[in-house]
């Protein structure tokens, strides 16, 4: 299995196969790189959670789902590769995980539940894979360096705080989207641009977007297009 820093999970212990790695099962030990077997289905909640010299973990294609605070609070970990075979993200999985600036997400995701990313303050890219229906509350909160992010079509909804107080320049919501919740887009400071694809988004309230009050006021009245932040007040261009 490894040092006590360097673990190697074995793929079966006394003839029985290692099918998951339980709830809490290496909550704030001091680990440093872990190595998951193939033949694992699932990370539990909590499973490494606050393990702050944690800087590298392998996750085989075939865990299908990583728990709630599954890595929450790994401050080290400064990159992770989610594979092909994970459906699902949960609540907080990576949240507070100050360190991570890459992310690679499989393209079977469906759902990045509530406060995933949340916190991830060195995160400058996000890519999200055509698999994904829904973003959820506060999945991307707080990454103060996040200047960029890929919504695709397949997403329709956005969750209230999503994308709260990051540094996101310029926004395409595709026309899939149907709803944006409450303070999705507030606090991003650098917010100047937003492109709608259709005209059937709902926008929460007046704080979902920077001075949205304006905007609100006229999308999706005018429709598709991009709109930009000239003063306090957004125009269609």
């Amino acid at each position: 299995m490894g040092s006590n820093q360097i673990v190697r999970i074995p793929r079966q212990i006394q003839e029985m196969y290692i099918t998951g790695i339980g709830e809490s099962a290496f909550h704030e030990k001091d680990v440093i790189r872990v190595t998951i077997p193939r033949g694992v289905s699932f990370i539990g909640d909590r499973a490494f959670a606050l393990c702050t010299n944690l800087a590298g973990v392998t996750i085989p294609n075939s865990v299908t789902s990583i728990g709630d605070m599954a890595f929450w609070g790994c401050k080290n970990l400064a990159r992770v590769t989610i594979p092909n075979s994970v459906i699902s993200i949960g609540d907080g999985a990576f949240r507070y995980n100050t360190s991570l600036a890459s992310v690679t997400m499989g393209n079977s995701v469906t759902t990045i539940w509530a406060w995933a990313f949340d916190g991830c303050t060195s995160l400058v890219s996000v890519t999200i894979p055509d698999s994904v229906t829904s973003i959820g509350e506060g999945a991307f909160a707080r990454c103060t360096s996040l200047a960029s992010v890929t919504v695709p079509d397949s997403v329709t909804s956005i969750g209230d705080s999503t994308f709260r107080h990051t540094g996101l320049a310029s926004v395409t919501i595709p026309d899939s989207v149907a709803s944006i919740g409450g303070s999705a887009f507030a606090d991003c400071t650098s917010l100047a641009s937003v492109t709608f694809g259709g005209t059937d988004t709902d926008i929460a309230d007046d704080d979902s977007f920077p001075n949205g009050d304006s905007l609100r006021a006229i999308y999706p009245s005018q429709g598709a297009g991009t709109y930009v932040l000239r003063g306090t007040a957004w125009e269609k261009e």
